[in-house]
């Protein structure tokens, strides 16, 4: 029998349920108001959020979160090219999210009118996957398409166009039902059993694992791997978490920022290197592999990408998990020299000096020590909890955070966008209500997605935000220091974060000393108020007085 017609619109709206999207986000405009009116008939949730960028930002995040791809819905014109920065985000740091966005009609496409653009062309160069649907039967299959390059490795954003006349029209097309992605299953059994005589004859083998190593099925693969062999572990910021506590002997620090921090020298005088799940987006190889020559293992479902500082020895190409797996296989049993041990032992106590260094930094009469304040937000959360840094406070959080559970501790390190941490977390904060959602930003970088409280305070959702406030573009600051002699162009102006706040319907502080920092943030992570709405913003004046210091150790592919 065949299929009575029924919009566009709503047949899109169909598609993306039965895919499994969870959330679209979006602002409304003219050109998308047929999905908007879908969307108020059912299918997945709509929120309607301040900005389009912060909207895309928690889409993207509900694919980071969850591996199923959030949405974004936007207007034509602006509504599409406030989009760009979060969905260039998402390809790059490769989370998988769904953008869609409204154009002007097909007669109109090519004349000069108002919102008419070349969306095509603008969005290709920021996601992994884009089409325009020209035909109202085409809808359910871009869609379908759409959601498959997004899930795909490299993951990253997909973005479909639908002009306003192809979304108002009818169909007869039916929904196209999703289809599984085939395992490519581990990798040969012949390169498993190479990489493990590579490993067992290495003096020093050490495990770097990256961000497909953080996959949940993965990250279990990669634990049991850490258990059987007694292998030094080192992760990159994306990968952040991929130890668990029963494991913490093991764990050699996290790299991808600071020259001779303890990962990075782990990392330095592995003579094998065990590469799982990495993307050089997160740690360029000729930052760290100034040799070569020196033995890779490559595990990955994507090939290497081979370049001067990344020639792997082998490749282990296929299912991270299933490989790892097959490794561990191998591998159980596998003897650690004495003197893999006694640098593993030598590193770790380099990383318990640097907390117990930045511990020490007392408060200043301009405010407190930044690193100390990411240790006070350490010792306070619970393991299940989702902490966020944005951009610039990644510096520390990557530095001083440790972090036992995968996809909790979000660090930005690939654009470095900034702004997106608020954001996250209120996505956070929707996919695991009743757990604690801390994000932290430093003063510029909550402003730039401030007005998204609203947003939060009328979904009735529950998280913490912490600025570290100085009044100044501090990480430009420091670097035009280090260029100029001086800094221009950085100050900005204080604003009284309790009147901001309210305004929204949110609860704003601002603390002086650490202990007021202390009792807030307990206050507002305790227990019992966790599954009660409430935003709250607790304001705290931090020194950054030892910047130049610290970020003298930073590779100089971080100094932007």
């Amino acid at each position: 029998m065949p299929t009575p017609p029924v919009g566009a619109a709503h047949r899109m709206v169909e598609t993306l349920s039965q895919y499994g999207v969870p959330y679209v986000f979006g602002v409304p405009g003219a050109t998308i108001d047929a999905v908007h009116g879908a969307l108020a008939v059912g299918g997945p949730e709509l929120v309607m959020c301040r900005h389009e960028q912060n909207a895309a930002v928690m889409a993207a995040a509900v694919g980071l979160l969850t591996g199923t791809p959030g949405a974004v819905l936007a207007t034509s014109g602006a509504g599409t090219t406030n989009l760009m920065t979060a969905l260039l985000t998402a390809t790059t740091e490769q989370y998988p999210m769904i953008a869609v966005c409204g154009a002007v009609t097909r007669r109109a496409r090519f004349e000069r009118t108002q919102r008419s653009m070349d969306a095509i062309a603008a969005l290709r160069l920021v996601t992994t996957y884009t089409c325009e649907v020209h035909d109202p039967d085409n809808v359910p299959e871009a869609i379908a398409n759409a959601v498959r390059a997004a899930v795909t490795p490299p993951r990253g954003a997909a973005a479909v166009v639908i002009p306003d006349d192809v979304a108002g029209a009818l169909t007869a097309a039916t929904v196209v039902q999703p289809h599984r992605h085939p395992s490519p299953g581990p990798a040969p059994a012949e390169c498993i059993h190479r990489a493990a005589q590579i490993i067992r004859a290495a003096q020093q083998p050490v495990l770097l694992v990256g961000l497909r190593g953080a996959d949940p099925e993965a990250c279990a693969a990669v634990r049991e791997l850490i258990r059987v062999t007694g292998l030094p572990v080192v992760e990159t910021s994306q990968a952040a978490g991929i130890v668990p506590r029963t494991l913490e002997e093991q764990y050699a620090g996290r790299i991808g920022l600071f020259r001779n921090q303890p990962g990075d020298v782990v990392v330095t005088h592995a003579d094998v290197l065990i590469t799982v799940g990495y993307d050089p987006v997160e740690y360029d190889p000729g930052l760290w592999n100034t040799d070569p020559a020196r033995a890779i293992v490559h595990i990955d479902a994507l090939p290497a990408e081979i370049g001067s500082h990344y020639q792997p020895a082998l490749e282990l190409r296929g299912d991270v998990a299933a490989t790892v797996g097959e490794l561990s296989g191998e591998l159980s049993g596998l003897p650690i020299s004495n003197r893999t041990r006694a640098a593993l032992a030598e590193q770790r106590a380099a990383l318990a000096c640097i907390e117990e260094e930045a511990r020490a930094v007392p408060a200043t009469a301009v405010g407190l020590n930044p690193a100390a304040v990411i240790l006070k937000i350490a010792e306070t959360v619970e393991d299940d909890a989702t902490v966020v840094s944005d951009t610039g406070s990644h510096i520390y959080m990557a530095r001083h955070f440790r972090g036992h559970e995968p996809r909790r501790i979000l660090l930005s390190n690939g654009l470095q966008a900034r702004g997106v941490a608020l954001p996250r977390a209120m996505t956070a904060a929707l996919l695991r209500p009743g757990t604690q959602v801390v994000s932290v930003s430093g003063d510029g970088g909550f402003l730039s997605s401030a007005p998204e409280i609203e947003t939060a305070t009328r979904l009735g959702l529950h998280a913490t935000h912490v600025i570290m406030r100085d009044n100044a573009y501090d990480m430009v600051a420091f670097q035009e220091h280090r260029k100029f002699g001086r800094a221009s162009g950085v100050r900005s102006g204080d604003y009284n974060i309790a009147l901001y706040a309210g305004a929204f319907g949110a609860r704003g502080i601002r603390t002086e000393t650490m202990d007021a920092f202390e009792s807030e943030l307990r206050w507002s992570l305790d227990p019992g108020r966790l599954c009660d709405p409430g935003i709250t913003i607790i304001d705290v004046p931090v020194d950054y007085a030892q910047s130049t210091e610290l970020f003298a150790q930073l590779h100089d592919s971080n100094l932007r």
